[in-house]
């Protein structure tokens, strides 16, 4: 798969948002109709709320937990995120 450009999702709770500053340092954010992958960050209930918003894109997705339980999201990683994402077994079609 071909991770090139990514969206990005930011929950609004503060975990979330201060993510939101260093993931941004380190990677541009596509909007989503032109972006390979997208990128969730927040908890599981963002995950269900952003899957149904972009499910007409047909685009993967990956969660990161920055929420309170987070069942359904990976590890949160900022650094080598791309190899992450491509390593993972938990993106959602």
């Amino acid at each position: 798969m071909d991770i090139k450009k990514i969206h990005f999702a930011f929950d609004k709770t503060r975990k979330a948002q201060l993510c939101k500053k260093d993931i941004l340092k380190l990677h541009k954010n596509f909007i989503p109709k032109k972006s390979n992958v997208i990128v969730v960050i927040g908890g599981d209930g963002f995950m269900l709320q952003t899957l149904k918003k972009y499910e007409n894109l047909k685009k993967p997705f990956y969660g990161m937990n920055k929420g309170n339980f987070g069942f359904l999201m990976n590890n949160y990683k900022k650094n080598n995120l791309i190899n992450f994402i491509k390593k993972s077994k938990k993106i959602t079609i």
